[in-house]
């Protein structure tokens, strides 16, 4: 197989991208999935449970780097659509291949074809250009003239805050704090900055409403006060996403009163 960039440049794919197939006898639909290429390849084995790994077929669990949502591709009213959201996301966007009609096991292993295909461009590039930063002298994973606010990681980051459920982004958003609270304990830094940068991009797949921002300010607030705040700043997402807005405004006046000493 081989996949037609009509958005974004096929020697320098951006790791995620939404890729099309035609059926046929269906001229005015087009069939998309999502691939992403991770930035970091991942051992499955150590998160699935072995009576589960034997369910999941031939995928390389030891050496997970590359996956289609859905596995299957689904209908799109058009076209237009395709390019609209590729363009919203800044994805790449690509042209799979065409069958006679719509076969299930066919579109499965096409899907698979082409999460294999992307991947190795990916590879491909990214191994490329870790080569040109070495001799060039530049700093290992960063493009000459690159700006780090546009590191591939934090797109890829985007791309999974985008797939996650609010239940899940929340879980994260937890998990995030923690390693914030760890990094200022330890005095690092940098990896307080790069934690920050991952809750800022998270805030931007959940509403106003939640406040990530005073949040964030609170939790980068090592006295007390600010560590009690970002608490109930937490406390205060969890209890707004379950619905329970009577104790939103408990926490909000309890939030007034620190803020005001």
């Amino acid at each position: 197989m081989e996949l037609t960039f009509e958005r974004g440049d096929q020697n320098r794919p951006k790791g995620h991208a939404l890729v099309y197939f035609r059926v046929n006898n269906e001229p005015d639909t087009v069939y998309v999935t999502y691939i992403i290429a991770l930035p970091v390849k991942a051992d499955l084995t150590k998160y699935v449970p072995p009576f589960l790994a034997t369910h999941l077929g031939s995928m390389p669990l030891n050496d997970f780097s590359a996956f289609a949502m859905p596995p299957v591709p689904e209908a799109v009213d058009s076209f237009e659509e395709v390019e609209r959201l590729a363009r919203l996301r800044d994805d790449d966007m690509a042209y799979a291949d065409s069958m006679f009609s719509f076969d299930l096991p066919r579109m499965m292993e096409a899907v698979t074809e082409a999460v294999q295909v992307y991947s190795d461009l990916c590879d491909q590039y990214f191994n490329r250009e870790a080569g040109n930063t070495v001799d060039s002298g530049e700093t290992l994973g960063q493009i000459p003239g690159s700006n780090p606010d546009d590191d591939s990681s934090y797109q890829v980051n985007e791309v999974l805050f985008g797939l996650m459920s609010e239940a899940d982004k929340l879980t994260e958003l937890s998990r995030l704090l923690g390693k914030l609270r760890f990094a200022q304990d330890g005095a690092d830094a940098n990896m307080s900055e790069e934690v920050s940068e991952e809750i800022r991009s998270l805030a931007k797949f959940l509403p106003d409403q939640f406040k990530l921002s005073q949040l964030l300010a609170a939790a980068q607030d090592t006295s007390r006060n600010g560590e009690k705040l970002a608490q109930l700043y937490l406390d205060r997402c969890f209890r707004l996403s379950s619905g329970d807005f009577r104790k939103v405004e408990a926490i909000d006046n309890e939030i007034s009163s620190i803020e005001l000493i």
